[in-house]
């Protein structure tokens, strides 16, 4: 074959395979695993699989769960507080980690569901044993301590019977959600003695509060903080009016209004004694709460309102923001209510999951990224910590383009033609003599030509700077270029190369000259006779 032949093969090819590449540029294939979507660039080994049926992936989450609540429960009765704290965190951790399963698995709508929300119920009962626990036994060695003050001993006994009254209100609801979690961990031969165990050290606790009622005389005295509910359930968004009297506080005494031990509100008593709160059901789980006041060293009773379950509706619309990028937009509704701060899962491809929150109009939105192709994209809201049922959007379709082939491999590619054929030109040249160097003339600078300049005085410049303005002003004399440095200025001028070798020390090696230099300097400066 000829050279001149093969060369053009050879552009060719590279000319193609620079072609190829540029086509391939802007949607490689990050993953070779089969039905692996790669639109959020998720590592193939962590997606599981979607399907009802898989639900063995969970069951080691259940069984430990389970097992917690056993030693949780025993840890807060024997008062290992310390203990029971690294447990409890120890049970949230596997709680959060089976949420997160629930929802990657899409399964919120069957019996592992159910296990999901129970759980978070038994998490919050948990809790709630563990402070309030720790609380009463602080009151009871409190209760000797002011054994001779009747006001703090009375101020005790309230508190310690809104104590005992929210504890059993707790392992009343905990015992209830027993049937079920059991019911449920069966059907996955999960093992439930240790939360079988659990419900009754719950039970032992609450009683041990009722015994010390019983030890301080049976009947707290009426508190003189009373408290009332209005009514006494509702919906997501429904009002629930707190109110009561309190005798024992002036007008303007602060009301606190605890949901669950949490500090829900504060309110003040009126002129009459009476105070009033207006309680929204929110992010809370649907069934049965637990409600008491405070006012200084006062506290009522506790009362009991319970959240009802509410539908939902989901909605989702989709837009092209770009070639690669979509709009997901939508609203969550219970009823004509909207569901504010609420999450949203957005599931793209039936795997990837991104999430979204509704702001306080109840609607969401968010931006995904996908590569060029068709995609389904649904709206899921599962619900979590809210009194509301689990809801989905329809699920939508769109096909995105993909970004515009990038101009670099195309440039690239005809850079490298037009280089080759440079190159294969130049070849086939003819070798062009070689040209004898010329011999290097010097090219001979011109003679110095002194000038007169003003007089040169250094004053009280530092020693550095003064050499410097001397420098200058011989260099100005001699008529020598500004751009010329020391060493071009000693060979121009060798009558002063001293000179201009010792500045160029001074200059470059940050020599300091003395004092007799820099008079010998200026008297060269100067021009004055004898100045070598």
């Amino acid at each position: 074959m000829r050279p001149r032949v093969s060369h053009i093969i050879l552009v060719a090819a590279a000319l193609a395979a620079l072609i190829i590449l540029a086509a391939h540029a802007t949607t490689p294939v990050l993953y070779t695993a089969e039905n692996t979507s790669t639109a959020a660039h998720a590592d193939p080994e962590t997606v599981l699989k979607r399907s009802p049926g898989n639900a063995a992936a969970l069951i080691p989450l259940m069984d430990e769960l389970l097992g917690n609540t056993g030693t949780l429960a025993l840890t807060i009765k024997v008062k290992d507080y310390e203990s029971a704290e690294r447990d409890l965190a120890r049970y949230t951790e596997l709680s959060g980690q089976f949420s997160n399963l629930v929802v990657k698995l899409d399964v919120s709508e069957t019996d592992i569901g159910e296990f999901q929300q129970k759980t978070r119920a038994n998490q919050e009962s948990l809790t709630a044993l563990l402070n309030d626990s720790r609380r009463f036994d602080e009151l009871q060695r409190l209760e000797i301590e002011v054994e001779d003050d009747d006001g703090q001993r009375m101020a005790i006994a309230y508190e310690g019977e809104a104590l005992r009254q929210k504890m059993r209100e707790s392992f009343s609801a905990y015992r209830e959600r027993e049937p079920t979690v059991t019911r449920i961990a069966q059907n996955y031969d999960v093992n439930t003695t240790p939360y079988r165990e659990s419900v009754e050290h719950f039970a032992e606790v609450a009683d041990a509060a009722d015994d010390w009622r019983e030890k301080t005389g049976g009947d707290t005295p009426l508190s003189p903080l009373s408290i009332g509910l209005t009514p006494t359930e509702g919906y997501y968004g429904d009002e629930i009016w707190i109110a009561g009297t309190c005798a024992a506080a002036p007008p303007g005494t602060p009301v606190e209004i605890y949901v669950d031990s949490r500090l829900a509100g504060i309110t003040t008593l009126d002129s009459e004694g009476w105070y009033a709160y207006p309680y929204r059901v929110g992010r809370l789980l649907a069934g049965p709460h637990l409600v008491y006041a405070t006012a200084d060293d006062l506290y009522s009773g506790v009362r009991t309102f319970t959240a009802l379950p509410g539908n939902t509706t989901l909605t989702l619309a989709l837009a092209e923001v770009n070639r690669t990028t979509v709009a997901c937009t939508g609203a969550l509704k219970t009823g004509d209510r909207a569901v504010t701060g609420a999450p949203v899962l957005l599931r793209v491809d039936t795997t990837t999951l991104v999430g979204t929150e509704t702001d306080k109009n109840g609607t969401y939105a968010a931006n995904i990224t996908l590569p060029a192709g068709k995609h389904t994209i649904k709206a899921e809201f599962h619900a979590a910590g809210y009194p509301l049922n689990y809801s989905e959007s329809e699920t939508r379709t769109i096909s995105t383009r993909g970004e515009l082939p990038s101009l670099l491999p195309i440039i690239a590619a005809l850079a490298a033609l037009l280089g080759t054929g440079w190159y294969l030109r130049r070849r086939h040249q003819g070798k062009v003599p070689a040209v004898p160097s010329p011999e290097t003339v010097w090219e001979e600078e011109p003679l110095v030509e002194e000038r007169e300049i003003p007089p040169v005085e250094i004053g009280d410049l530092p020693p550095r700077e003064a050499a410097t303005f001397l420098f200058r002003a011989l260099r100005a004399r001699l008529g020598i270029p500004e751009t010329k440095t020391p060493r071009d200025c000693a060979r121009i001028a060798p009558a002063h190369a001293a000179f201009f070798e010792r500045y160029e020390l001074i200059r470059y090696a940050g020599e300091v000259p003395t004092e007799e230099e820099l008079q010998w300097m200026k008297k060269e400066a100067r021009g004055d006779e004898h100045a070598a």
